[in-house]
């Protein structure tokens, strides 16, 4: 295990927000992604890094930047929800953001503009909008978040770190891959707020997708009372329907 401790903030009056980025063996994208959380213009930033026991370069980049960072931590996990945890368990920010390797914020002045903003004190957790990255092409698409539709991506969130406390962890178990989505549906719905300011910019290698991930995305939103069951059904159903014309369709033309 290696782990170290600095203190990096920047000079504001604006709230501490803890920004945590979760990274395994990503020396080709790291860089980019803690580069872009140090610039963040006027805003009182502490940076937690939760490595995964990289071995392939990434620790000897990010020690260029140890006096950046208040926490790192190289340590084997028992994968990405786990990792999120301890990142939050040393969090000494009021906000939480989590921005993981491969990922970035959309501009320098991100957080400030948000903090910027006056909101409603009963407020605790944000979210926005995000681009995805196509790796191929080098273009990027804007997602429009919707947060009664399930249309939510952590990285585009900022909430309190308070939250933990009353909604518990991360679930963390190989049966279940979207503990971030689960936990965003226990905040009521009053605390909510969507800013107009785009959070991220996401590697589209790095966005949940596949057939699991669907099915329990649409269960939990039938937990929470977003769909019926009926529509649960249907939308599975559909899902498998337009797997399988993908799969029939290219192997027809062969």
């Amino acid at each position: 295990m290696i782990s170290s401790e600095n203190s990096y903030l920047n000079n504001s009056a604006s709230p501490l927000v803890t920004v945590i980025t979760v990274v395994y063996n990503a020396v080709a994208t790291i860089e980019a992604t803690l580069l872009s959380i140090i610039n963040q213009q006027d805003i009182n930033i502490e940076i937690v890094v939760i490595d995964g026991g990289s071995d392939d370069g990434t620790l000897e980049l990010l020690s260029k930047y140890k006096d950046k960072i208040a926490y790192l931590i190289s340590e084997p996990d028992k994968g990405i929800y786990d990792a999120m945890n301890k990142g939050v368990a040393v969090a000494s920010g009021e906000w939480i953001n989590f921005m993981n390797a491969g990922d970035s914020f959309a501009s320098v002045s991100v957080l400030k503009k948000i903090f910027s903003d006056s909101m409603s004190p009963d407020i605790q957790f944000i979210y926005s909008d995000f681009n995805i990255l196509n790796t191929r092409s080098g273009n990027e698409e804007r997602v429009i978040a919707d947060y009664e539709k399930g249309i939510i991506l952590h990285q585009s969130v900022i909430y309190k770190k308070s939250l933990h406390s009353i909604y518990g962890k991360y679930v963390v178990t190989k049966k279940i891959i979207v503990s971030d989505y689960l936990f965003f549906n226990s905040v009521p719905r009053e605390m909510i707020m969507k800013t107009n300011v785009v959070i991220s910019t996401n590697n589209d290698n790095g966005v949940s997708q596949g057939a699991w991930c669907y099915y329990q995305k649409k269960c939990v939103d039938y937990i929470f009372g977003r769909i019926s069951f009926s529509y649960l059904i249907s939308a599975i159903v559909y899902f498998n329907c337009k797997a399988l014309v993908k799969f029939v369709i290219p192997n027809r033309t062969k």
